[in-house]
């Protein structure tokens, strides 16, 4: 199988169309936190925040935190022990 395949490609978060910076957004959104505590985090203003957000979801083609967390997890930026994978499994329970 070819290091490029779409398979490989769901492995490695270099993979992601997101640039580093909307990576560690998604991180944090998927992490559970809002966008206030996204910006306090990051140093960013939450007018920044929320444009990030936007694009991540447009990018990702999702509508919501939780699919952007299913994202970022399919994508290796989270792995299962994270409390946002938490979160995700108790809501499907």
């Amino acid at each position: 199988m070819p290091l490029d395949s779409p398979s490989q490609q769901r492995m490695y978060p270099e993979s992601l169309p997101l640039t580093p910076r909307e990576q560690q957004v998604l991180r944090e959104l998927a992490q559970g936190n809002s966008n206030k505590i996204i910006a306090k985090i990051l140093s960013i203003s939450t007018y920044t925040v929320d444009g990030y957000v936007k694009d991540i979801y447009r990018k990702l083609g999702v509508r919501n935190r939780s699919m952007a967390a299913v994202m970022a997890f399919h994508h290796g930026i989270l792995d299962m022990n994270s409390p946002a994978m938490d979160e995700l499994q108790n809501k499907s329970a």
